[in-house]
């Protein structure tokens, strides 16, 4: 291709197409709070309409009881199940001079969860969701990887979800990207 067409469709791409940041929710950037309103959609589910927002919120959150009478419920779980835990499965290593195997040596389905909750990862922002999701990945892999009945379980119960169901969907992506995650960091650079 000589450098006069180059320079054409060059110019054609800068002036007509350019590539524009992904939609993410407003309301935030502006003030603490915003208007919405709940409602059912066609298929039965909640859905909040948020003043000024271009598509309605998928679900109805509902942080007052988490942030309230379950909070310090929520907060015990969490360090119960996952900090508590990976200290035992730590520790239990340790003394029994037993490893958790190296993702190249587990089965190939706890290999691929490894490699998708590892994608998770990379995709979080804030370095203390980072450090969540590694560890949620470490428990999990590790317990389908040692116990072959849970990890059978798993693989016969994987392949009957409904994809299409849980897919994010553009609007699932448009308030997903305000909470601190590259939902595209496949497209766009952030």
């Amino acid at each position: 291709m000589n450098r006069i067409t180059k320079f054409f469709i060059r110019k054609f791409f800068n002036s007509f197409y350019k590539i524009k940041p992904p939609e993410m929710v407003q309301y935030w950037k502006k003030n603490d709070s915003a208007r919405a309103k709940v409602g059912i959609d066609k298929e039965g589910t909640l859905k909040m309409h948020i003043e000024g927002e271009k598509y309605a919120y998928p679900g109805f959150p509902r942080g007052h009881v988490l942030t309230g009478p379950l909070a310090k419920l929520k907060t015990k779980v969490k360090n119960r199940v996952f900090n508590e835990v990976f200290a035992e499965l730590e520790k239990m290593a340790q003394d029994s001079n037993a490893d958790m195997l190296p993702p190249e040596r587990m089965s190939p389905a706890v290999r691929e969860l490894n490699r998708v909750l590892e994608e998770l990862e990379n995709a979080e922002v804030v370095p203390d969701m980072k450090g969540r999701i590694k560890l949620i990945r470490k428990v999990i892999c590790f317990f389908l990887q040692e116990d072959d009945a849970y990890r059978f379980r798993f693989q016969w119960a994987l392949p009957r979800l409904n994809m299409k169901k849980i897919k994010l969907t553009k609007e699932d992506k448009y308030y997903f990207r305000g909470k601190y995650f590259k939902v595209d960091h496949d497209k766009f650079e952030y």
